[in-house]
């Protein structure tokens, strides 16, 4: 896969709840040479029925506010 070109910033994720049906509820994945700039995550509240879920980042130190569940990368 090569890398992307697109360059993501400014962004927040706030208040999502629900359920999931991976194992990886939250994916935040950027790029090595565009890495994601100035995102905040608050109250995110995710469930799965059955599993444990989990949070998986690359390239990206988001600001964590409220709620994180799953826990935070």
């Amino acid at each position: 896969m090569q890398p992307s070109l697109v360059k993501i910033s400014n962004i927040v994720f706030s208040n999502v709840r629900g359920t999931t049906l991976t194992p990886i509820a939250v994916d935040l994945r950027c790029s090595k040479l565009f890495p994601c700039r100035n995102v905040r995550i608050s109250n995110i509240n995710l469930k799965h029925a059955s599993i444990p879920i989990s949070s998986r980042c690359a390239n990206i130190k988001p600001v964590y506010t409220g709620v994180q569940h799953p826990p935070a990368c």
